[in-house]
């Protein structure tokens, strides 16, 4: 089986659940309050990882309980951290996420560790994997790692402003939502995976379409997380990558379901099952 690599953040999640996402001005009172391990980075590492693929995560964090709490889970999850710098004194990324009942989310992020994330060492992995929350140096290091391990290079330009879109194009496949799709259009690499929420995702250029799976949306954040890590695992596996888009779509819907990031994705079994039974939430 072959390595992925990711390269990228590392954050504590504070999540509200409430009745509805605040107005500007506006307090809202909720019913319950989760903290947890995130990062993009992190989130993507612990789905492939539970999907079956073998991981090494390079980030940072800083000696705090939040970066404590957050290399745990990774651990526990079998995620090789070697290449997570721990910055004494630095404070761990943190998200404030608010939830309502539909499962719409509002998030703001405080980079932390993640601002201070170092070009990642080729490790010899079959792909990497990268995000928008982590210094363009890093973003560039990762292509320059990608390049010197011969493997495929992947980025997920989330949030979608936080990397230089001439980086973004020297990737081998990107995988985007709709509004960063059209903000990035002109910016592409040729192989592009568009992801469209409820109804599923796209092959680009070949316009093959992948309906999404029946799921009663809880809390929907970190899907999109969920969809990348398990995608970009199964292609450093050997699988097609219409069979681990198909995989990846199936782990997606099963996150919605559950509250949090990361402790919402689902393990490899989880996920055939409900390939299986694909109408049975």
């Amino acid at each position: 089986m072959g390595l992925l690599a990711i390269c990228g953040s590392i954050t504590a999640d504070l999540i509200g659940y409430g009745p509805k996402l605040p107005r500007p001005g506006e307090s809202v009172l909720g019913r319950s309050f989760l903290v947890a391990p995130g990062g993009k980075g992190a989130n993507q590492a612990v789905a492939a990882a539970r999907a079956g693929a073998r991981v090494r995560l390079a980030g940072a964090r800083g000696d705090d309980a939040h970066g404590e709490l957050c290399a745990a889970a990774l651990a526990a999850d079998g995620v090789e951290l070697s290449a997570v710098a721990v910055h004494r004194g630095a404070t761990t990324g943190v998200a404030l996420i608010c939830v309502d009942a539909a499962g719409e989310n509002q998030i703001l992020a405080i980079p932390g560790a993640n601002a201070l994330v170092a070009p990642p060492a080729p490790c010899g992995a079959s792909v990497w994997l990268c995000q928008g929350e982590i210094p363009t140096e890093a973003v560039d290091g990762v292509l320059k790692a990608a390049r010197a391990d011969g493997a495929l290079s992947i980025c997920n330009p989330s949030p979608v402003n936080a990397i230089d879109p001439a980086l973004v194009a020297r990737f081998d496949l990107a995988i985007v939502n709709e509004l960063e799709h059209e903000a990035l259009r002109g910016h592409l690499p040729g192989r592009v995976v568009l992801t469209r929420g409820a109804r599923g995702a796209v092959l680009l250029p070949s316009g093959e379409e992948f309906p999404a799976l029946p799921a009663r949306a809880i809390d929907t954040t970190g899907a999109g997380d969920a969809l990348a890590g398990v995608l970009a695992g199964g292609l450093a596996a050997g699988m097609a990558i219409e069979d681990a888009l198909r995989l990846a779509i199936a782990a997606a819907a099963i996150s919605v379901e559950r509250e949090g990031c990361q402790p919402s994705y689902p393990t490899r079994a989880e996920v055939e099952r409900r390939l299986r039974s694909p109408s049975a939430p």
